[in-house]
């Protein structure tokens, strides 16, 4: 017979454990109103009916349609599929894992088939009792509880099992009941927040939907603005632009007339005094090198002013290309040589190919080249042409020329490589390079590419 106290301390822990017990079941309860995770919070009440039967293992089982599709109806005869396990180690849980679907037999039968919850005190003496699969838990003591639907569709159970045999009582049997009332809760809230999740988002994928269609309409208006604003602008900045290259122009032809009229005249006529004052005087007067200098000076002023009025006068022409290199070319030649060195632009209608200004530059260069040479002149001329359909350069200078037999042979005499270059250049685009000995000496070469 127990005594008081032993009484009084069996009670004590009886209550602690029943406190515990709703303890758990309260933490669900809470959990239900704040987890709206459907797999957290069956891994919550996996390890709370663990904890509240002290058994070693726990696992939840449901059909696969609540977890990956919560709104489809329930199928007879369904396979069950691991939702949480507790207690279980690495190796094991990954063993359930990989089960895939459970069908259901043997001790498993009547809580999947026929929806009955079950207490087994001893697996090894239950007539229904199959044997334990490979890398399964080594279960004696079994507890299976049923999950039903509200229309009595079974959903799945809590199994609960221990290698311990005897391990489970009826009031841990009805705890667990009232916690698979709670799990029929969690998963009835998750079916309605799943539901109501994708109206959400089909909502604000429609609305989503029409703002990308309103912002499309927007920014197509916007750059309709935008092109209008622009073109408006361009407009009056072209107008502009070309009131100021017409003052421009106007100023800079004035400028360049003057210069030829007035100032170039000049320097001409202070060279032509020098000249005329030195052919008066004793070669051997001390005079006679500042009349030198003086000449010397005057024919560099002209050679300026002349630098000057074309850069005035070709202001329409492109800031690079064959006219502005051509120039260059002349005005090098001069600063290096003794050599009276003019370009004369005749016409341009059209900028030609850059191919096709590259290949006569390097002419103009060879020819230029060939006079500072052999020509032994002492002016050459650069007169260019550019029509629509074709482009004329020729190099003229006031030299030696070259022999009859030389301007019939130059093309097929390995000698002569830089006049045979220049004619192969030009038949390439084409064209035609012809070489003559001027009416009044000298040498003209003349190239003709089409366009």
């Amino acid at each position: 017979m127990q005594s008081i106290d032993e009484s009084r301390e069996h009670l004590i822990e009886s209550l602690q454990q029943q406190a515990e017990e709703l303890a758990q079941l309260n933490k669900i309860a809470v959990a239900l109103t704040s987890e709206l995770d459907l797999q957290r919070l069956l891994q919550m009440m996996t390890d709370a009916a663990r904890k509240i039967t002290a058994a070693q293992y726990a696992a939840f089982f449901l059909i696969p349609e609540v977890m990956e599709n919560p709104t489809m109806p329930p199928e007879t005869k369904a396979g069950f599929s691991l939702a949480a396990i507790s207690g279980a180690s690495e190796r094991i849980t990954a063993h359930f894992r990989h089960l895939g679907t459970v069908e259901g037999v043997g001790i498993l039968y009547p809580v999947f088939w026929q929806g009955v919850s079950v207490i087994i005190d001893d697996v090894l003496h239950d007539p229904r009792y199959q044997g334990i699969p490979h890398g399964h838990i080594p279960v004696r003591s079994f507890m299976g509880v049923q999950l039903r639907a509200r229309t009595g569709t079974i959903l799945g159970a809590f199994l609960i099992g221990d290698t311990q045999p005897g391990k489970f009582s009826a009031r841990q049997f009805e705890l667990i009941e009232a916690l698979g009332a709670q799990a029929i809760v969690a998963i009835h809230n998750a079916q309605l927040v799943a539901r109501e999740r994708r109206a959400m988002e089909i909502h604000a994928s429609h609305l989503e939907h029409e703002v990308r269609e309103r912002t499309a309409e927007l920014e197509c208006r916007n750059q309709e603005l935008s092109r209008f604003a622009t073109n408006l602008q361009q407009l009056h900045h072209e107008l502009t632009e070309v009131q100021k290259r017409q003052m421009l122009a106007e100023e800079r032809s004035r400028i360049a007339q003057d210069l030829h009229d007035r100032v170039q005249q000049t320097l001409f006529t202070i060279g032509l005094k020098a000249d005329w004052a030195k052919e008066q005087l004793d070669p051997d007067s001390p005079v006679t090198g500042a009349l030198r200098s003086i000449k010397q000076l005057a024919s560099l002023g002209t050679a300026q002013v002349r630098d000057a009025i074309f850069a005035l006068s070709s202001n329409s022409l492109p800031e690079e290309g064959l006219v502005k290199m051509l120039h260059t070319l002349i005005h090098d030649l001069r600063q290096s040589t003794s050599l009276e060195a003019d370009l004369v632009l005749a016409e341009w209608t059209v900028t030609p190919p850059s191919h096709v200004e590259k290949t006569l530059l390097t002419v103009a260069q060879e020819a230029l080249s060939n006079v500072r040479r052999h020509a032994y002149a002492t002016m050459v001329i650069v007169t260019l042409q550019v029509t629509h359909e074709l482009v004329m350069l020729v190099v003229q200078d006031n030299g030696v020329g070259l022999s009859p037999q030389m301007l019939q042979t130059y093309e097929n005499n390995p000698a002569h490589f830089g006049l045979r270059g220049m004619s192969h250049r030009i038949e390439e685009l084409g064209g035609t390079l012809t070489l003559v000995n001027g009416e009044d000496g000298g040498l003209i070469v003349k190239a003709v590419v089409p366009l």
